[in-house]
């Protein structure tokens, strides 16, 4: 049982470092494709805080682009995820996407999109929120399909 926690920390943990690097590496990629400067990408040691600092964007479809690449990629990420067969792995990077694509603070991705498209940044916040949240719901419904499966549950509860 301490073996599954610790397990469930660390996969944790090393998902939220994860997340964070390859949210800000693909608004770095989509920088350099458009003919932009990569000057520095940061991710705190806990992953909870990260950013990229990069030349300027011109354009609403550059602006846009970069913007959207972060939370598409976290999107394709936590359906990727699903294929580890390890239920907490898709649920917590879905919902951490889903929660960030809601997050209208200034100087979030969608808060800069806000700006460009004006309120139609609500329809992409929802169906972010809703393929996350579509995702999260596969990885659970699998969960509780493999553990009914394998015994009953007041049994398993007995085995503590």
């Amino acid at each position: 049982m301490v073996f599954k926690a610790l397990f469930f920390i660390l996969v944790l943990y090393a998902a939220n470092l994860s997340y964070g690097f390859i949210h800000e590496a693909a608004h770095a990629l989509v920088i350099k494709t458009i003919g932009g400067q990569v000057y520095e990408l940061y991710v705190n040691p806990l992953g909870t805080n990260a950013y990229t600092t990069h030349s300027y964007v011109s354009g609403e479809g550059g602006i846009l682009s970069l913007e959207l690449a972060g939370l598409a990629v976290t999107t394709a990420l936590a359906f990727f995820t699903l294929l580890a067969d390890y239920a907490p792995l898709p649920v917590f990077i879905a919902l951490r996407t889903a929660i960030y694509a809601l997050n209208y603070s200034p100087g979030t991705d969608i808060s800069v999109v806000q700006q460009v498209l004006g309120n139609a940044s609500l329809a992409i916040s929802l169906l972010l929120v809703a393929l996350n949240l579509a995702c999260s719901a596969i990885a659970i419904t699998a969960l509780i399909k493999r553990m009914s499966l394998r015994e009953p549950v007041l049994k398993r509860f007995l085995h503590f």
